[in-house]
């Protein structure tokens, strides 16, 4: 291509001379020309972009709709803390936190001295007592043979039967300390009272404690409840309830039947919310100590609702929450199309959601603050642990 350019001279060859305006417009002219020759050379239709890959699941329906979802701790029916009975410096402990025990095990052992040396005072107590008592005796038998001569008065032998009474009592007294330090002697050893599992160790071996410290906590084998907090008010609710399930986080698929055992009835002064026991029926070895559960509460009776991940709920706009499902498109191919929802109750991990929703949609769980309405998908399944 030719450039034209002007060269500041206005007299074109023979003599003929260009008007003034026709150089003014050959800048604009240039330009023209250069925006046309460069929208020729670019094509007008961008690529067709490849299909996204996506992560999906299926949405977990809630049988009754248990639109209310609770999150809490499996704890134990019966969980106690484990004292001494006397005071005492901390010998030895023969356990650590989530250790199994037996009933009758040996837990901890004080230092066993002064018991040793209180139980040799109170033997020493009683013999004492019983050489006061026998002494008492004697003077009691020489003056009844001494009223019998007339030496001495009833006065001075009724004095004499007095003593005697006195020293048997104290001897009696005796006895009963030296019982009371046997026991004691076998209060230096903490024993569990029934067989469980330590759960927290609240004492170290040096440590003086008192009686009635606590060293240990063991919950016992048995039953296994969830202890859940909910919002003030919620208890009438929960009381009325006639289905409640409760689910592992380890294995969400799985439901335990529930029932109400206790619900506190004052609220917490910080929080406002009410601590509550769910039992746990026919709990078997997957529902360990400490594992993290939430209890579903049946609600209205629909069947709309379904557990889905937190990552797959997304919102279209302030209003409207939506998630995205993989659907058939015109061409036969996958793509995305928001699906919108009712966000019911946000869980650690999960959100519980009511909608036009199936058991056997697949939803994306991963990225969906990029995707748009018809977006074309080649969709993952979470649970394909090779193509994770």
């Amino acid at each position: 291509m030719q450039c034209l350019y002007y060269s500041g001279r206005r007299n074109m060859p023979g003599g003929r001379r260009l008007d003034e305006r026709v150089f003014q417009r050959i800048p604009l002219l240039a330009v023209s020309i250069a925006t046309a020759l460069l929208t020729s050379c670019t094509d007008a239709t961008p690529p067709a972009l490849g299909a996204r890959v996506v992560v999906v699941e299926s949405p977990q329906p809630l049988a009754q709709s248990m639109t209310d979802a609770y999150a809490g701790a499996v704890r134990a029916r019966v969980e106690a803390d484990l004292a001494f009975r006397v005071p005492g410096k901390i010998a030895s402990r023969a356990i650590d936190v989530g250790m199994h025990v037996q009933r009758g095990a040996v837990l901890a052992v004080l230092d066993p001295e002064d018991a040793r040396l209180n139980l040799a005072a109170a033997k020493a107590a009683v013999a004492a007592a019983e050489a006061d008592l026998w002494i008492a005796q004697n003077e009691q038998k020489r003056s009844l043979e001494l009223q019998a001569r007339g030496f001495i008065s009833q006065s001075a032998v009724d004095k004499q039967k007095s003593a005697t009474m006195l020293a048997r009592a104290r001897r009696d007294q005796a006895r009963a300390e030296l019982d009371l330090a046997h026991n004691q002697a076998q209060y230096t050893e903490l024993k569990a009272d029934t067989a469980g599992v330590v759960t927290a160790v609240m004492a170290e071996v040096g440590n003086v404690v008192s009686a009635g410290q606590p060293v240990a906590r063991v919950a016992a084998d048995g039953g296994r409840e969830v202890l859940i907090r909910v919002p003030e008010g919620r208890a009438p609710a929960l009381r009325a309830a006639k289905h409640i399930h409760v689910a592992l986080y380890a294995d969400a698929a799985r439901r335990y039947v529930g029932k109400i055992r206790e619900i506190s009835p004052q609220a917490d002064a910080e929080t406002r919310t009410q601590e509550v026991r769910v039992s746990i029926v026919a709990a078997d070895a997957k529902v360990q100590l400490g594992a993290t559960a939430t209890v579903y509460v049946a609600g209205s009776g629909d069947n709309d609702s379904f557990r889905v991940p937190a990552t797959a709920l997304a919102n279209r706009d302030a209003q409207q929450a939506v998630v995205w499902r993989v659907e058939t498109a015109r061409d036969g191919g996958l793509s995305a199309q928001p699906v919108p929802v009712e966000v019911r109750e946000y869980l650690d991990d999960a959100v519980i959601v009511a909608g036009e929703l199936h058991a056997s949609d697949r939803l994306i769980s991963a990225g969906v603050h990029l995707l748009v309405p018809g977006m074309a998908i080649m969709p993952v399944d979470r649970t394909t642990k090779a193509a994770l």
